[in-house]
């Protein structure tokens, strides 16, 4: 009879299989047109949109089942850009979808389920919604921020850096550098 295996090479040999899982999904990447770090772990399932307009500083890290889109615009020959800075996390199933461009700073941490986009559809009376021209607006998120989990970011914001927004919040206007916002709509509670 085999003796059982040890849990620590098991839990190890599982890291190595996914690490080559991970590089090996960015390497795809690159034939797409991606141009960013190698050194990154891409979660499975994470689904990656014109990865010519992606890129992802050292040692990011997108967890399972996140989208990111860089889309096209109707009319415009380029699609978004989407920038992550070097240790940026990711939380699981979170959506980033992008017309112009998201920038996200160094070391900010992404709650699951959160939604980051920097476009919204056209709300004027008399016309369907789906048919009207959106608005785009940049987001920018400075250095190490932390969006609890399902928070989500509305077209032409800038969190300031060192700035937590708590789970559930809805940053509609932009936050100043090292504050706790919270809230529909997210509003400063504190200096952190």
């Amino acid at each position: 009879m085999a003796a059982p295996i040890d849990p620590r090479l098991w839990l190890r040999l599982n890291h190595y299989l996914e690490r080559a899982r991970s590089v090996a999904h960015v390497r795809g990447l690159a034939l797409l047109g991606y141009r960013g770090s190698y050194d990154v772990h891409l979660g499975p399932g994470v689904r990656v949109i014109n990865p010519d307009r992606l890129t992802l500083g050292r040692k990011v890290n997108v967890s399972r089942d996140v989208k990111l889109e860089c889309a096209v615009r109707e009319g415009h020959a380029a699609a978004g850009r989407i920038e992550l800075g070097d240790n940026v996390f990711v939380g699981e199933r979170t959506t980033i979808v992008c017309h112009e461009r998201i920038f996200i700073g160094r070391q900010t941490m992404i709650g699951h389920n959160c939604s980051i986009m920097d476009f919204s559809h056209g709300t004027a009376p008399g016309q369907p919604m789906r048919e009207q021209v959106g608005e785009l607006a940049e987001v920018t998120i400075g250095e190490e921020c932390w969006l609890g989990a399902g928070v989500i970011v509305l077209p032409g914001v800038t969190i300031g850096s060192g700035t937590i927004v708590a789970a559930g919040g809805v940053v509609s206007r932009s936050l100043p550098e090292n504050v706790l916002a919270a809230g529909v709509p997210a509003r400063v509670l504190r200096p952190r």
